[in-house]
């Protein structure tokens, strides 16, 4: 948990944040700061629900739907567009290792840097069945899963 400055810091953000949402609507919101939320896992699970809709047609069912991300090679500030179907977040950190974006991988962490901040994140839902049609290279030991942390600095409020 951050100190008093830096929940307040986090306060006057996630209240621009949100202002922006409801005065402009989310046509012009291109990334949400997913720890600004005081529901991530909320958010997330709306945005499957939001992709299953958009797939009816598919006969998408939210319960055979899964999360897929895909780390972006930049920050949200160089982030143009608003994606068609899932969302862009940002504001994660990875413990105990380095996103390199020249390479798109994680790496191992700078010394004496336990917590680094990632790249936007584009996240959306998609099926088992359509995941394995994308042919995508995992590399030889697959998807990497890990846990994201809202906070650089370990506790339980993991998204």
């Amino acid at each position: 948990m951050p100190n008093l400055g830096g929940w307040f810091t986090g306060l006057t953000e996630r209240q621009a944040m949100l202002n922006n949402w409801l005065e402009n609507g989310r046509g012009v919101m291109k990334a949400y700061w997913l720890t600004g939320f005081t529901n991530a896992q909320g958010f997330l699970t709306g945005m499957r629900q939001e992709v299953t809709r958009q797939h009816k047609k598919d006969q998408w069912a939210l319960d055979d739907v899964i999360s897929h991300t895909e780390v972006l090679p930049y920050d949200m500030e160089r982030i143009r567009d608003v994606p068609e179907e899932g969302q862009n977040i940002w504001g994660l950190f990875i413990e105990g290792g380095r996103w390199s974006r020249q390479d798109n991988r994680i790496e191992e962490s700078e010394p004496k840097k336990l917590f680094t901040s990632m790249p936007a994140i584009f996240v959306t839902a998609t099926t088992a069945r359509d995941l394995k049609g994308m042919g995508l290279n995992y590399g030889p030991h697959g998807p990497y899963n890990t846990a994201v942390y809202k906070y650089p600095k370990r506790n339980l409020n993991r998204t």
